[in-house]
Order: structure tokens, then C-alpha cells, then sequence
């Protein structure tokens, strides 16, 4: 896999069973099963750690995450759309029909999360991976990938037409059916047993 620059984890409080808002969350926290609220938005936060916290709001568009680690957390249906990642990471997560449209990503990290439904459209990821993830039915629709992979995820209709797929490899990741542009597809590693997927959607027929 490529190497990923970890969040620093350089916590000076934790702060456990507590109800707090966003906007007063110090840099260096980490936050054990606390409830989350945020009253009047805010636009970065930086070097936290959210473990088993509950939130009360799901709006966090256009914000910057710095150092941010997300572990055992249920952030489904939240909207990050143009939202700036930096050095964060996605722990045991739940993220159904999450958006993060638009968004720029580097150095992030999302594992063994529950991510069906999600939303990565028209996003800039660089040096990001996805690993041991549920993304059936995902969609990565004409996103820019640098540096980005895929492993031993499930991505059964998993949709990534108009993106450029040459620099990636789904032979550890399994799906029966996969959503691309043909034309865009060229250089994709893929394992023998899903070829047959592909050449459907090229319209080869394929006999015994």
C-alpha cells in the first residue's frame, strides 16, 4: 500500500462521556463516547480524535480536517461536500450515503467502514486508501484518483464512470457487477474471474 502520512496524535485532553459543541473543541482533544452538537457552524478543526462519539448534526460542508481520526463513529447521511481532508483517518466506521462531493483528500485513510450509498463524486484524492470497506453501490463518478487504493473492499455496483481508472487495482476487492466508462478503463488491474464483468459492458459475449 502506499504510505500514507498518519494523523499526529499528539493529545493533550481527553475528554470522556460529555456533552460538547463543535466550536468549542480544542486542537489535541480526544473525545470518548461524548455527544457532539455544533450551533453555529465552524470551518477547521484540527489534530482530534472522535472514539464512539454521537452527532447531533450532520452538516459539515466546506470545512478543513487536520489530524482527524473518526473511530467507531456513525456519520451516516452526513454532508462534507467540499470539504477539505488532511491526514485523517475512518476507523470502524459507518458512513451510509455519506456525501463527499467535491471534496480534496490527501493523505486519508478509511477502514473496515460500512460506506454503501456513499458519495465521492468530482472529488481530488491523493495518496488515499480504502481498505477492508463495504462501498456496494458507491459512487466515485469523475473522480480524480492519484495515488489511490482499493483493498479487499466490497464494491458490487459500485459506479466510477467519466473517472480515469488506469492507475488503480481491483483484483483484491470483490463485485459481480461494476459501473465505468470503457474508454477511461484502460490500465485498471483487475483478477481473471472478473473479467467477465468487463466484457459485458464491452458486449463481448462470452461462451462455455
Amino acid at each position: 500500500m502506499n504510505k500514507i502520512m498518519e494523523p499526529s496524535k499528539n493529545y493533550t485532553q481527553t475528554i470522556q462521556n460529555d456533552s460538547i459543541m463543535l466550536e468549542e473543541i480544542e486542537e489535541n482533544t480526544h473525545l470518548i463516547d461524548c455527544e457532539v452538537d455544533c450551533r453555529f457552524g465552524r470551518k477547521q478543526l484540527q489534530e482530534v480524535q472522535f472514539e464512539n462519539c454521537r452527532f447531533l448534526t450532520n452538516d459539515y460542508t466546506q470545512m478543513e480536517f487536520l489530524d482527524i481520526i473518526f473511530k467507531k463513529c456513525d456519520c451516516s447521511n452526513f454532508d462534507f461536500n467540499k470539504s477539505i481532508f488532511y491526514r485523517c483517518q475512518f476507523q470502524s466506521c459507518k458512513l451510509i450515503g455519506s456525501q463527499f462531493i467535491g471534496c480534496k483528500f490527501k493523505n486519508v485513510l478509511w477502514k473496515d467502514c460500512l460506506m454503501n450509498y456513499s458519495i465521492f463524486s468530482e472529488s481530488k484524492m491523493n495518496l488515499v486508501g480504502f481498505e477492508e470497506n463495504q462501498l456496494e453501490e458507491a459512487f466515485f463518478q469523475d473522480v480524480h484518483f492519484d495515488k489511490v487504493e482499493f483493498l479487499k473492499c466490497n464494491l458490487q455496483l459500485a459506479d466510477f464512470t467519466e473517472s480515469k481508472l488506469s492507475s488503480l487495482d481491483f483484483s483484491t476487492c470483490d463485485f459481480i457487477d461494476i459501473k465505468l466508462t470503457p474508454a477511461l478503463a484502460k490500465g485498471l488491474s483487475i483478477r481473471f474471474d472478473q473479467a467477465a464483468a468487463f466484457a459485458i459492458m464491452l458486449g463481448v459475449t462470452i461462451k462455455d
